[in-house]
């Protein structure tokens, strides 16, 4: 009888150790402890669907010190058969990212990721298990890298639609391979439970691709959901949250002419692999020691609150972010995004507290913006409100199919209302600078982070929009040497936001 297993994961982002840096005892998760629960033969294939090496305060400890490729060294000792590439993999450059992927003794399979003739330069495979099954595999990944990476990073390369590149070779898998697997670095444009269209862009098409292309499994990525095992358009299809919080079984056997499969995301438990913890351990320690560096003694701690709260009135990490960006770029006014992650800081200002609050490897960037497009911009971030049974809530389209507080923005400099009982694009009613109306054609330099400036979180005015300046210092390092000047909060600038409903 033919059979075969696969084990999944995806969004690693460098959480190798069971640990999320915030709490200082271990966690269920960890590429260390998801590796202790394989166990593999001829017939099991272990696959991963990318951004593994970009997003965690271990990755941020390796990339400012020589220690080596920890990613590639952990998931070699995991027995990694088969990577797709994730959008983060290309943050450091492509030339570091082959640099990486050398040290790996997977197969990467990108499909979409081509030299500038259009041919694959990680094509599909076919692998032949120990009992003859024959598995194609296709790796695909979200096209809009074109849209959120700097144009060096992508040299020499080009990033195709998955869609499209996919059709062809997935016409020849199906004649040769008994199954077909589709690897996506991407998720999903409709709410799963409704079928809503919840988005119309091409960053997330996994529904599409279930749709129109011939795969009998497609294993999906990039949205931080958690998507159980289901059949659309009679495709088996899943998704799994980030941090290496879990993985994903599939078994498939032939019986009665027939694949019939069965599938299952699973914790990470709470075992080490023993052998990859001992490797592990002297790095995490000198990230540990790192981290607990002291910075400032407060005079207050940031006690956490909802993001609902702090979409309202912010806090004094957001203002400490939105002084900083001021004062480095000069811009009138600026953007800060909130954190899907718990705000808050303690007395004693840590590194981790700043990485903590602060998770985005992000750069500094100046535009000019007309007034028109400012508004237009501030009511798409207007859509993060709702009313439910008469209570100001978040709009379910920002929780699902992936949590995106972080493409919420105060703009401090600005007065502005967002009233929540106007229809979506019109509850930008107070809208002013120095105590002015801004007109359309008025402009002004607005600071925000290269994700926002290339229109990250559908804000296409941004993108558009004049580059005035472009820093080429982290934000991250931005806050800690401010800190490490002044060594308190600062008071300014204010929030000057209203929301009525």
């Amino acid at each position: 009888m033919k059979h075969f297993k696969i084990y999944y994961t995806s969004d690693v982002h460098g959480y190798l150790w069971p640990t999320d840096y915030i709490q200082k005892t271990e966690q269920n998760q960890g590429l260390i402890n998801v590796a202790e629960n394989y166990k593999k033969d001829g017939n099991t294939l272990i696959i991963d669907g990318g951004d593994m090496y970009q997003g965690s305060p271990l990755m941020q400890y390796l990339k400012k010190n020589d220690e080596g490729d920890a990613v590639s060294a952990m998931m070699n000792m995991a027995g990694y058969d088969y990577v797709t590439l994730g959008n983060h993999d290309f943050n450091d450059g492509f030339d570091v990212l082959k640099e990486r992927l050398s040290h790996l003794n997977a197969t990467v399979i990108a499909e979409n990721v081509t030299d500038e003739q259009g041919n694959s330069l990680y094509p599909a495979q076919i692998k032949t298990l120990a009992d003859g099954t024959k598995i194609g595999l296709i790796g695909l990944v979200t096209d809009y890298i074109n849209i959120w990476e700097d144009p060096i990073h992508l040299s020499g390369i080009k990033i195709e639609s998955p869609l499209i590149k996919a059709v062809k070779t997935i016409e020849h898998l199906r004649k040769e391979a008994d199954i077909v697997i589709g690897i996506y670095h991407g998720g999903f444009e409709r709410d799963l439970a409704t079928g809503k269209v919840v988005s119309h862009t091409t960053e997330n098409i996994a529904w599409q691709l279930t749709e129109k292309l011939d795969l009998d499994i497609l294993l999906t990525a990039h949205q931080h959901a958690a998507v159980e095992p289901q059949l659309i358009n009679n495709t088996l299809t899943l998704q799994l949250r980030n941090q290496a919080t879990s993985y994903a079984e599939i078994n498939g056997e032939f019986t009665d002419d027939t694949w019939h499969f069965s599938s299952q995301i699973n914790s990470a438990g709470e075992k080490s692999n023993a052998d990859m913890k001992s490797i592990l351990q002297p790095i995490n320690d000198k990230v540990e020691k790192w981290l607990d560096q002291p910075l400032a003694r407060l005079s207050n701690s940031v006690d956490i609150e909802k993001q609902i709260n702090l979409a309202q009135y912010g806090n004094d990490f957001l203002r400490l972010v939105a002084r900083v960006q001021l004062v480095a770029s000069g811009a009138q006014i600026t953007l800060q995004g909130l954190n899907n992650n718990p705000s808050y800081l303690p007395q004693e200002m840590t590194l981790r507290s700043i990485l903590q609050n602060y998770p985005f490897d992000n750069s500094l960037v100046v535009k000019r913006v007309n007034g028109k497009d400012l508004r237009s911009a501030l009511e798409h971030t207007a859509c993060y409100f709702v009313i439910n049974d008469g209570q100001l809530a978040v709009n379910h389209d920002w929780l699902s199919p992936k949590v995106e507080h972080y493409n919420y923005d105060l703009v401090y400099g600005l007065t502005y209302t967002i009233n929540v009982n106007h229809p979506f694009g019109k509850r930008i009613t107070e809208f002013k600078y120095n105590g002015k109306n801004i007109a359309d054609t008025d402009e002004l330099t607005v600071a925000m982070n290269n994700y926002r400036a290339v229109g990250g979180g559908d804000f296409p005015e941004y993108a558009e929009a004049q580059t005035m300046w472009s820093g080429d210092q982290s934000i991250q390092d931005m806050i800690i040497a401010y800190i490490g000047q002044y060594k308190e909060l600062p008071t300014t600038p204010k929030l000057q936001l209203s929301v009525t409903y």
